[in-house]
């Protein structure tokens, strides 16, 4: 039952998200999103743990966007034994080719830095990762998008135990769809 659930989170995870747009002019363009991650908490489930992310996107240039992002999962061997902590920090720039604001067809690229501690007395293993990304932000509604997207995490390792902290990791191939629900702000 566990793995349904977790194919289910994984096809379909959801982001609640904020947009805004500061602009004066009349227009739906978004300008600025603060979302939840929840790959962390697929991630971290999938491990026995608990996890949560926040991202956060903001239009630079007409068709550019920077994204830095955090994530955190603590694992547990048992339920009153833990096993290890991951903290996760991102940077990522999305090209948008089709639309000036956050929506329609994206390229991106990004990196990441993190590591992980671990409750014995092994040291803290810490890594690196790159991850381009290709998808589409599609607007169905005032209040909703969907993103479907494919990737690719490709890990850097500055590990002492290789074989752990792939248990620990979502690195490697990356697809699903996000549904962004958001509310626009009506500052004036």
């Amino acid at each position: 039952m566990k793995k349904i659930v977790l194919g289910i989170l994984l096809l379909v995870h959801t982001v609640f998200t904020f947009a805004e747009n500061n602009s004066s002019e009349k227009t739906d363009e978004i300008k600025h999103l603060f979302s939840f991650d929840t790959s962390f908490t697929m991630t971290a489930l999938k491990n026995n743990g608990l996890g949560f992310g926040l991202n956060y996107e903001r239009k630079l240039t007409e068709f550019l966007s920077i994204k830095p992002g955090f994530g955190q999962m603590t694992y547990f061997e048992s339920v009153t034994t833990l096993t290890a902590i991951t903290i996760d920090l991102q940077l990522s720039l999305y090209y948008y080719p089709l639309s000036n604001g956050l929506d329609k067809l994206y390229i991106g690229a990004g990196s990441g830095y993190g590591f992980v501690t671990y409750n014995n007395k092994r040291p803290a293993d810490f890594y690196a990762s790159i991850n381009p990304v290709l998808g589409w932000k599609w607007k169905i509604a005032p209040f909703l998008i969907v993103d479907p997207f494919i990737g690719w995490k490709f890990l850097i390792y500055g590990s002492n135990s290789y074989e752990d902290i792939d248990n620990y990791l979502n690195s490697g191939f990356q697809w699903g769809i996000g549904i962004k629900l958001f509310l626009k702000d009506i500052r004036k």
